[in-house]
């Protein structure tokens, strides 16, 4: 677990070019953040967010927008109840890691657990926070298997990277 999330963070504090994708911005209507997602990652519109996962399947991220802490603390209940209820995922409440750091700038903090699914096995599930301005918080929710994370590692530390604030 501790070897994952220091491999997570060291990639996001090294990889700051971009893998081709397209810029998307959050949320389309009155856009406050853009991102950087590979096509291939297959990005889309999702319940107020944007949803993107791996081709391989082995990272999702849903990217969202929260105005206050009230706000951030019901996506982080919501998305653990979504994996807990809806995908029989195993939290263990006793992992939870919370850091800040900063990456190209801008300043994240991030809490994470490890997980377990029938499905996909070990893995790591986290929310990353960034302000984005005029108190909005991007918030990305991430689950990352811990099986072939190494493919998908690079990627996320360029999309995390390629997060702008949008005036």
């Amino acid at each position: 677990m501790k070897n994952t999330l220091a491999i997570a963070t060291l990639v996001l504090a090294l990889f700051t070019t971009l893998a081709p994708a397209g810029t998307i911005k959050i949320p389309a209507d009155k856009p406050a953040a853009s991102v950087n997602i590979p096509d291939s990652w297959e990005p889309e519109e999702d319940e107020g967010g944007v949803l993107a996962e791996s081709p391989d399947n082995v990272a999702t991220i849903f990217l969202e927008l929260v105005a206050d802490e009230k706000e951030m603390e019901a996506a982080i209940e919501s998305s653990l109840e979504w994996l807990v209820t809806d995908h029989e995922v195993k939290v263990d409440a006793a992992t939870k890691e919370e850091k800040d750091f900063e990456d190209g700038g801008r300043k994240w903090s991030r809490i994470s657990w490890s997980a377990e699914s029938k499905e996909w096995g070990p893995a790591v599930v986290g929310f990353l926070f960034s302000e984005v301005g005029d108190g909005k918080v991007l918030t990305i929710t991430y689950w990352i298997s811990k099986k072939d994370s190494e493919k998908s590692l690079e990627t996320l530390g360029k999309i995390f990277s390629s997060v702008k604030s949008i005036e």
